[in-house]
């Protein structure tokens, strides 16, 4: 499994992010915890969860029954409500570890810009920045061993940027899946600002669109497919995000782009999802899929004061 390195920890050990893992929005404990073992079983390094997925007690036992394996080797990764004051950060940070039953996640992000119901109080400049100080504080004491963010667009970044006085955030997690584009008009900043712009959503999952533009089985992808031995559509459209986190610039650099967190509880899905490396879309298919329009992202996450 390939990895991308999105910075280092406290203790300047760098912290390497695989290009797949587990995905579990939406899942319940159970679920989650079912799914995660499967993921385990199938070869995944990776976790992606969050506080407001209600789900980590799933997550974390199955870390504990089912990851058989140091846990340095594991990449943990949970998020906080946005909007949250600098002491209910902490707290709520606190309670991730426990549910996880961890002693450290190696990536936390604020999960929102502002709070779901973007209230006043909890949609500011000022909150952003507060809730900011308190990921820098978190990641000093090594309970995180990377920080970031997720849904932010440019402002928004600027915003933590402004305070940023120990560490810059390591990743901008946004919707990005063939048909999407740029939504927030916010890869060229990540790059600028060496943010990893990494994928939510790379199968568009809560996506409304015709069966023709499905990222699993529609048209386009189905037949990129065929150009290749023994591939799905839904690993055509994986493989376009994680050629692009491959692919370097014209300095030779890596690009910033991160890797993709599908979900499934099914283990042949599992299995398919992390059986992306084997094979290189070509120029001519990559640029097809740059070019979709369909299946579109849900904008307006720049509409937050």
């Amino acid at each position: 499994m390939p990895f991308i390195s999105i910075g280092v920890d406290i203790h300047g050990e760098q912290v390497s992010m695989p290009l797949v893992g587990a995905g579990t929005w939406q899942y319940n404990d159970s679920v989650a915890y079912e799914s995660v073992c499967k993921a385990f079983q199938a070869g995944y390094t990776m976790v992606d969860t969050a506080f407001g997925y209600r789900n980590q007690k799933g997550v974390g036992q199955a870390i504990r029954d089912c990851w058989n394996k140091p846990r340095e080797e594991l990449f943990v990764l949970t998020k906080i409500p946005g909007g949250l004051t600098h002491d209910e950060v902490w707290a709520t940070h606190l309670q991730n570890l426990m549910e996880l039953q961890v002693d450290y996640v190696d990536h936390l992000m604020t999960h929102f810009p502002a709070d779901w119901n973007i209230s006043p109080d909890r949609a500011s400049k000022e909150r952003r920045q507060e809730g900011w100080k308190a990921l820098q504080e978190i990641y000093q004491t090594g309970a995180a061993r990377s920080i970031g963010i997720s849904h932010y667009c440019t402002q928004h970044i600027d915003d933590v940027l402004e305070v940023s006085n120990v560490v810059t955030p390591s990743i901008n997690q946004v919707e990005y899946h063939v048909g999407s584009g740029d939504v927030d008009h916010v890869m060229a900043h990540c790059q600028k600002h060496n943010i990893t712009f990494m994928s939510f959503s790379p199968l568009c999952g809560p996506c409304d669109y015709e069966p023709k533009d499905s990222l699993i089985s529609g048209d386009l992808v189905t037949e990129i497919a065929s150009h290749y031995d023994n591939i799905t559509g839904s690993q055509v459209a994986l493989r376009f995000i994680v050629q692009q986190a491959l692919e370097t610039n014209a300095e030779g650099q890596l690009t910033r782009i991160g890797g993709v967190i599908p979900k499934s509880s099914n283990l042949h899905h599992i299995e398919l999802n992390r059986d992306i490396f084997r094979v290189s879309l070509t120029k001519e298919d990559m640029a097809r899929l740059r070019l979709a329009s369909q299946p579109e992202a849900e904008g307006g996450d720049c509409d937050v004061p």
